[in-house]
């Protein structure tokens, strides 16, 4: 019996660490769906990244020319040789605007899963096979105990044969 229980207790053990780190561990469901998220994420990030950059290298070319350096003055109201300048007071309106670059909003407000670790999961796997064999062993230990007293009180040992 005894050997029984160990195996029971190596297989549970066995089992139960490898669904635990299936679903928690560092290569786990879990993890794995938060990396694509981030994968996701990152590979916006990078296409943003470059159409900025393609759009600063068109401005770089505009601006090269003598033209574009002309019509991008302009649109930012520099003054051209015989315009009339005017000025409007707008510090309070220019102060007040929040910047919108300073701190990049977190999506979702999901928080980051951290695998939980493989001595942590052998643990939790170690513990619950340990009281699963405990139960077994006392649910068999009370059964075979009642199963030979039945036995040996009818004095036919599993015999249940009447012939009359």
């Amino acid at each position: 019996m005894t050997r029984k229980l160990l195996i029971l207790f190596l297989v549970l053990m066995l089992c139960t660490y490898s669904l635990i780190s299936s679903f928690l561990g560092e290569r786990g469901i879990i993890v794995n769906n938060q990396l694509k998220r981030q994968l996701k994420e990152n590979e916006y990030e990078l296409d943003r990244s470059e159409m900025e950059i393609e759009n600063l290298r068109l401005q770089d070319q505009e601006l090269s020319t003598e033209d574009g350096s002309r019509s991008t003055a302009m649109s930012f109201g520099y003054q051209v040789e015989g315009d009339d300048v005017h000025v409007f007071e707008t510090e309070d309106v220019v102060q007040n605007i929040p910047s919108t670059t300073s701190e990049p909003a977190k999506e979702d407000g999901v928080k980051e899963f951290k695998p939980w670790a493989t001595s942590f999961i052998l643990l939790i796997s170690f513990c619950s096979s340990f009281i699963i064999t405990l139960i077994v062993w006392l649910f068999t230990k009370n059964k075979g105990d009642s199963d030979d007293s039945q036995q040996e009180e009818s004095g036919n040992f599993g015999n249940n044969f009447n012939i009359d």
